[in-house]
């Protein structure tokens, strides 16, 4: 593997009337959808990308991908990956009975070929949550990667037991763990200190410049990064009652701001490129 730094730009393209579902309020998904559009948050990103050059990789759920279909054709011809974030954004969907698991993959993946005119190469499951039955069901519809695993335990939403932060190939029994499975994992990145994510949602609470650090401190260690941001993060959002103070705090243009601040400092240090593109340098190396 080469010693050069990467980092990697994912969006995960879940509505906000899934994570009204994740904690239980009751809304009607159509209004509360118009009300907070992926379409919005989706434009602000891609108007950051642009200007910096980069291709991110989208994780849609398909359907997201069968409603917002227009937007996600959009993403795609701008040159940017779409990858698979389940069907509906359902938060066990991906610890579900195989059989089920299979139904869900099949149809997501449909609709995302459907919408874009090519199959997609990567999958990260829905709040991170997936298991070994996953990366079965990823090795027979033929996938490349996966992006599921997170080396952090936040109770209540997601983690794994496992400081495992450069790509490897899981056990067929153990997603967390090294194996002989076909799939490669890219594991979301962690502050390798506190192992606290880097995403956009912590980035709000803790600023641009925790997040930068913890960057460089990966990059340091020889770990890539794998950093992944909402929609809903770039867009001012209403109250609701129910919902966490922490979802709502920085986000719209404060967002960006960081994001700008961040993708500053990661150019200093890194490529930037999109998973499929990490997955297969990666690969290469490991096969080796």
């Amino acid at each position: 593997m080469t010693e050069a730094n990467f980092f990697v730009m994912s969006v995960d393209v879940d509505s906000w009337s899934s994570l009204l579902r994740f904690y239980s309020i009751e809304h009607d998904a159509a209004e509360v959808n118009r009300d907070v559009s992926v379409d919005y948050g989706i434009s602000r990103l891609l108007e950051l990308f642009n200007a910096h050059e980069l291709k991110a990789t989208f994780f849609v759920p398909g359907e997201v991908a069968k409603e917002d279909g227009q937007t996600i054709k959009r993403v795609a011809q701008e040159g940017h990956e779409i990858a698979c974030h389940g069907l509906s954004h359902e938060k066990n969907e991906y610890l579900l009975p195989s059989s089920q698991q299979l139904a869900a993959l099949e149809e997501a993946t449909k609709i995302l070929q459907k919408v874009t005119s090519c199959k997609p190469k990567g999958f990260r499951a829905p709040c991170l949550r997936a298991n070994a039955q996953t990366i079965k069901t990823l090795e027979r519809l033929e996938y490349a990667y996966d992006s599921s695993v997170i080396p952090s335990f936040v109770p209540g939403y997601y983690g794994y037991s496992t400081t495992q932060s450069k790509p490897y190939y899981p056990s067929l029994s153990s997603i967390a763990t090294k194996g002989k499975s076909k799939i490669i994992e890219l594991p979301v990145s962690v502050h390798p200190l506190l192992r606290i994510p880097l995403s956009a949602a912590w980035m709000r609470n803790l600023g641009a410049n925790w997040v930068g650090a913890g960057a460089r401190m990966n990059f340091y260690l020889g770990n890539p990064v794998v950093f992944y941001v909402h929609p809903r993060d770039v867009t001012p959002l209403p109250a609701v009652k129910g919902l966490p103070w922490h979802l709502r705090r920085n986000a719209g243009p404060k967002a960006i701001e960081m994001l700008n601040r961040i993708i500053k400092e990661v150019k200093k240090h890194a490529e930037i490129l999109p998973a499929a593109d990490l997955a297969a340098r990666f690969a290469g190396s490991l096969n080796a």
